[in-house]
């Protein structure tokens, strides 16, 4: 799907072919992608590789165009629960055009139309710093909506027997994983433009790249602390686990100890020779009684140690 817009007061507008400045492409088809490579004369990998979900960032200069390419998180959807990951979206710049390619609907007009200063066409390269700069504090309130799934497995973590706690961290420390790796990604990106000496930028678009690149180290201080929290929760998670099962081995273990002496007894008076109190009319019930009293003997000297 293609969209055109025009930078307006309130950001983005929709607008005709003719008139537009910017060109959004979300999903789009085999035929889109070869019309728009015929008519800008863009590079075939231009326009493809940035609908790889595995592309890497990376900046590539091939006149008359420029491919930046940049991962931003997404949502989850219903399907996915807490699945948290990021996204490749590429931005190309021509002499007079900006196109952003993106896998997932809606994402880079959202970013757009969030930005506190609204991009302006004779500053191209603003809208891609604006959108690294929103796309870097989503990585945050993504990370915030991670600790409050972290902080839900904490609740439980005296109950860590569950799988379901331990699969929630499981994948929290993935998606933090891929958006530490996103991160770190995009800031290489961000400094290899701010050292390119063949783009040439504006004051104005040094200070967004600045504002970005900000933003940036403070999602990945922010991620760095959180792994070291959830690295810490992962081990707390793992004794706690190894101590709830030595402590059902040490009850079983307890249990099968009383159990033995009573059986030890009804053991001995199953043999076929001769027992004392064989011939008692009470016999039975002497035997009962003494496997009892010798199991609750053990059982509170047991308990008295604390071992059951």
């Amino acid at each position: 799907m293609l969209k055109y817009y025009k930078f307006g007061d309130e950001g983005p507008e929709e607008t005709d072919h003719k008139e537009a400045e910017f060109i959004n492409i979300e999903e789009p088809t085999q035929l889109e992608v070869e019309a728009l490579e015929q008519e800008l004369r863009l590079p075939h990998t231009f326009v493809n590789d940035p609908l790889d979900p595995k592309e890497r960032p990376r900046v590539e200069q091939e006149l008359p165009a420029t491919l930046i390419i940049v991962r931003i998180p997404r949502l989850p959807t219903a399907m996915e629960k807490h699945h948290l990951t990021t996204v490749p979206l590429g931005i190309i710049f021509t002499r007079d055009k900006i196109i952003t390619i993106c896998r997932d609907r809606d994402l880079v007009v959202n970013l757009l139309k969030r930005a506190s200063r609204k991009p302006k066409p004779n500053c191209r390269f603003s809208v891609a710093f604006k959108l690294l700069i929103e796309s870097s504090r989503d990585f945050i309130n993504h990370l915030e909506r991670l600790e409050e799934l972290t902080n839900r497995a904490e609740s439980t973590l005296s109950k860590a027997q569950q799988n379901e706690e331990i699969m929630m961290l499981l994948t929290i420390e993935k998606a933090l994983i891929n958006y530490t790796v996103a991160l770190r990604s995009n800031r290489g990106i961000m400094e290899k433009l701010m050292e390119n000496t063949t783009i040439h930028l504006r004051p104005e678009e040094i200070d967004l790249l600045e504002r970005a690149l900000t933003e940036n180290q403070q999602a990945i201080f922010t991620a760095d602390i959180f792994g070291q929290v959830l690295g810490s929760m992962s081990d707390a998670f793992g004794t706690i686990i190894s101590n709830n099962l030595n402590k059902v081995m040490k009850f079983l273990t307890g249990i099968t100890i009383i159990l033995m002496l009573p059986t030890l007894i009804a053991g001995l008076y199953g043999m076929n020779v001769v027992l004392p109190l064989e011939k008692h009319p009470y016999a039975f019930w002497i035997i009962l009684f003494g496997c009892s009293i010798s199991g609750i003997l053990l059982w509170l000297f047991f308990s008295r140690k604390r071992w059951v």
